[in-house]
């Protein structure tokens, strides 16, 4: 996805709102661990960055969110049992 694309779609929600956010650049994508270190060898072009963000625009993110939603649930129950 393009920033410009995430701008029109959170300018489409009430700024007063909250919610959950993802994303990743190409160097917090393959860097994480280590500035100096790349996850792939040789490193990623920015024209391989941009190809590979389309594709991720076609990936099934229904276990990500699977996985976000149990990460939320199980923080709100643990606060409700010291609430």
């Amino acid at each position: 996805m393009q920033v410009k694309e995430a701008i029109k779609y959170l300018s489409e929600l009430d700024p007063e709102d909250h919610i959950v956010v993802a994303w990743w650049t190409k160097n917090d994508f393959f860097h994480w661990a280590d500035p100096e270190y790349d996850w792939v060898d040789p490193p990623v072009s920015d024209k391989e960055w941009e190809y590979a963000t389309e594709e991720g625009d076609d990936i099934d993110w229904c276990w990500t969110h699977e996985s976000i939603h149990d990460a939320m649930k199980h923080w709100i129950e643990e606060e409700r049992k010291g609430s």
